[in-house]
């Protein structure tokens, strides 16, 4: 019924492979129409295999394992290159490929007259293979598989313009932290596989609670080192520095990376392993912990940065943030929910910004803008639309899941008041830093007397207007993820109201957006003096709490440190100088030993004498 499901990741692949192959000798039109077309008919696969799903019974919507053939068999091990099919798996096949074909068509418009085009275009499709691969492994072999591609195809896309320096040295780094999380994801596969036997996701997770008891050390180290994984591919604390400069890669690279692909993996990998996660309390107080600690360390940066796309990127951070406190609590729909209309909202702010860049000839200072609302009312409009979604403004999709994670970090089995708290106190910030930056682009005067801003072409208008729509009235949808999801989770989540802490949390937004107003639109003349009465908190906060600068001191320095000191002492001086004096000395032997080469009959007839007479004289005094 399913087998059909594999078409969905073969599109984008043969869309890379033909692109890569024949993109230079084709013209830039059929370059884009392969792009897109490869990746629109894996979203129209994708409903397909969503609506054969629907036509069956919740019980029977589980455990649907298309085997394409067996890839390895040793023994009782065998090891299947299969896809799993569920809602969770298609739930994220139409997010990856949905909003991933809406960004598909917008680089159209923006990366027109890039020389690379149709490079840009095989890395897009091997990002959306890559992501797929990884949702719908069947197995935890084919998710690392998945893992490590998208971590490679990132690498590609941020480092896109291999001329500037600044955008190779960003991929480098969110390539070396994500192979940090690679490590932790190989380890928790090799334990798994010790525990269980097998890597199957059905065999594992239906042995595990039979396995061990709750805290067991196995299932703590397990879920542990998944979740270095999951804390490197989404950017969370400590492994959240390489997601900001990231933003060196073009737009659509960055809207692909926070909507549709990679930063949401680590979200995906509790949700598929909350059968394990059940089973280690511990984790899921620190996964909660750790999440809700990242929306405000991330929101707090996001205030003071005039990068609009590394606001953005930090708002990502924070948005995740909330996202990994709904899996540490254990409402994993209303977070896979949040997931969806962050994808909405957040593609459609990346690519909103990434108009205004484009009419800016580049420009990405907040402070050299300003004045847009007149020149370019369809971006206005859009970016406003995603900014209130962000800041979860009433009957915008934003709304309903941040609503809906808030309400449940007090009222879940799992929440408690300080979870509220700090997500309230998220909130507020939310509002204010995504406003700041609304503020600071569209209204006043235009503060970059060399640029000539003008509307987007159409190709890039469209697909902002579609994730807008989606960003208004994607709430709605709530109640169907909700019911869709259960089958994977086994409960549909309870959804708590409380008048008061609900208006509560909509004061905090409200608040938010409302302080930005009055800060960037009434009091500008005193922004000055207020950085100047919180100087110090201001340079911390500006300076990224100067997280880079120390893991600079603490592991790059010493890392550097000691491989010069092991490359002069232990190469130089110990292997080189080893090997140079071995060839020294068989030199100086071989030297000696051509003494005995004259060339002379007389002497080698000598020596053969004396050679004889020696030996001569050993077998008879011996």
């Amino acid at each position: 019924m399913f087998a059909s499901s594999w078409l969905i990741l073969l599109f984008p692949l043969l869309g890379f492979i033909g692109l890569s192959w024949y993109g230079n000798r084709i013209s830039r039109n059929l370059v884009g129409l392969v792009g897109c077309g490869t990746v629109g008919a894996s979203f129209f696969m994708s409903l397909v295999t969503l609506s054969n799903l629907l036509f069956l019974p919740d019980e029977e919507r589980v455990g649907h394992v298309q085997v394409l053939y067996q890839w390895i068999s040793a023994g009782s091990f065998k090891l299947n290159l299969a896809i799993l099919v569920d809602p969770l798996s298609v739930f994220m096949f139409l997010i990856v490929t949905g909003v991933g074909f809406v960004i598909h068509v917008y680089s159209l418009g923006y990366m027109h007259d890039d020389p690379e085009y149709s490079r840009f275009f095989a890395y897009l499709n091997l990002f959306i293979f890559s992501m797929l691969v990884l949702v719908a492994a069947a197995d935890f072999f084919f998710l690392i598989v998945g893992w490590a591609l998208v971590g490679l195809a990132s690498y590609l896309l941020i480092g896109f313009w291999r001329e500037k320096p600044s955008a190779v040295l960003a991929a480098r780094k969110a390539f070396v932290m994500n192979v940090i999380g690679d490590v932790g994801m190989v380890i928790a596969a090799l334990v798994i596989f010790e525990s269980f036997g097998t890597l199957n996701f059905i065999d594992v997770f239906s042995a595990a609670p039979g396995a061990f008891r709750p805290n067991d050390d196995t299932i703590l180290l397990i879920t542990l080192l998944l979740l270095v994984g999951a804390f490197a591919k989404s950017a969370q604390l400590p492994l959240h520095t390489w997601l900001p400069d990231a933003m060196e890669g073009p737009t659509p690279v960055s809207a692909l990376i926070h909507a549709a692909t990679m930063v949401t993996a680590g979200v995906y990998l509790i949700a598929r392993c909350h059968v394990l996660y059940e089973l280690a309390p511990f984790t899921m107080y620190f996964i909660a912990g750790v999440g809700i600690i990242t929306a405000v360390f991330a929101g707090s940066m996001a205030l003071v940065q005039y990068d609009i796309k590394r606001v953005i990127a930090y708002s990502t951070m924070s948005q995740l943030g909330y996202m990994f406190l709904a899996m540490g609590i254990g409402v994993y729909s209303m977070g896979m929910f949040h997931l969806m209309t962050h994808a909405f909202f957040k593609a459609l702010l990346f690519m909103a910004a990434g108009s205004v860049i484009h009419s800016l000839d580049g420009e990405q200072d907040i402070r050299n803008m300003g004045g847009l609302k007149k020149v370019m009312p369809i971006t206005h409009a859009t970016f406003l639309i995603g900014a209130l979604a962000l800041a979860g403004f009433p009957l915008t999709s934003g709304f309903f899941s941040k609503e809906a994670i808030i309400m449940s970090s007090y009222y879940a089995d799992m929440g408690n008041i300080i979870f509220w708290v700090v997500a309230i106190l998220a909130a507020g910030m939310t509002a204010f830093y995504i406003f700041r930056v609304y503020f600071y682009t569209f209204f006043g005067d235009l503060r970059n007397s060399q640029a000539h801003p003008h509307e987007s072409p159409m190709i890039m208008i469209v697909p902002l207007l579609v994730l807008a729509g989606l960003a208004l009235f994607g709430g709605v949808l709530a109640p169907w993820v909700d019911s869709f999801l259960a089958p994977v989770f086994g409960y549909t989540v309870v959804h708590h109201h409380d008048t008061v802490l609900e208006t509560i949390a909509v004061i905090a937004g409200i608040g938010g957006i409302a302080t930005a107003g009055l800060l960037y639109l009434v009091s500008k003349d005193r922004l000055s003096l207020f950085k100047e009465a919180i100087a110090p908190l201001y340079d911390l906060l500006f300076n990224k709490f100067y997280v880079d600068e120390i893991y600079d001191f603490l592991i790059v320095r010493p890392t550097k440190a000691i491989g010069a000191f092991l490359e002069q002492k232990g190469e130089r001086e110990g292997i080189d100088f080893a090997v140079d004096k071995v060839a020294a000395q068989v030199k100086e032997t071989s030297h000696i030993i051509s003494l005995w080469q004259s060339g002379k009959v007389r002497a080698y007839a000598l020596n053969m004498i004396v050679g004889v007479v020696t030996i001569l004289m050993f077998v008879v005094f011996m």
